[in-house]
């Protein structure tokens, strides 16, 4: 009986010690994609303000698209603001609170602040560079940073809701901005870069979140290798 119970324990500290194992692999593997992605977006950002204008290349000035809609543009851009902003953080850090996704208060700070932070300083650093219609908007930043960061600490049966919420209120933004002549689309596509880079650190750092890494294992969007090594779990 003791050498069975001595056989069971040892195992058990195999398929620990081999489980162990296979969250690190999975751990780095997800944090290789995202720095890949990051910096794959902060490329992007560079070739658009920097590479560009000096190979010649020349952007569009904003101007009013419909004129009619002005009004109600200013509106939708007024509701990402910074007092509402700073409510939606809070209540995202309330959600990872209740969720005990510790990660997450940090990766939803981060993201929200890091990513405002960054449009504003692309924006002084990028004036007089290229137009400043070419340049992140605060608006579109604010929303689509707080649609990336509800994706981080949302619940599996809330994650479809989210997305498809998120995605309509980005694209209303970002449509706000354009119409009212506050951005171009090369601006909202500059601003969008922003954000997914910090998107992706935050969301490297969600993988050592237990819950977030779980949920991040169900994926069924990741690749073969990682469902192979659930298989062998």
């Amino acid at each position: 009986m003791t050498t069975n119970t001595d056989s069971m324990e040892f195992v058990e500290l195999n398929d620990d010690e081999s489980n162990e194992e296979l969250d690190a692999v999975f751990r780095r593997r997800g944090t290789t994609v995202r720095a890949i992605a990051a910096g794959a977006a902060a490329l992007m950002l560079l070739t658009i303000l920097v590479v560009l204008p000096t190979l010649g290349f020349t952007y569009p000035h904003s101007r009013v698209v419909v004129a009619e809609l002005v009004g109600l543009s200013d509106k939708v851009l007024a509701t990402f603001g910074i007092t509402p902003v700073l409510i939606a953080v809070a209540a995202l850090t309330v959600v990872a609170l209740m969720r005990k996704l510790h990660y997450g208060i940090g990766a939803v700070i981060a993201l929200t602040i890091g990513a405002s932070l960054s449009t504003a300083a692309v924006r002084t650093w990028a004036d007089g560079w290229v137009p400043a219609s070419a340049l992140p908007n605060g608006y579109v930043t604010a929303c689509a940073a707080l649609m990336c960061a509800a994706t981080l600490v949302a619940a599996n049966r809330h994650l479809p809701i989210v997305w498809g919420l998120g995605t309509v209120a980005v694209l209303a933004v970002g449509a706000a901005a354009v119409i009212s002549g506050a951005a171009t689309i090369i601006g909202v596509a500059t601003t969008l870069l922003i954000v997914a880079g910090w998107w992706a650190a935050a969301s490297a750092v969600m993988l050592y979140s237990p819950v977030a890494a779980q949920r991040e294992a169900r994926n069924p969007l990741d690749t073969a290798a990682m469902a192979v090594q659930r298989r062998l779990r």
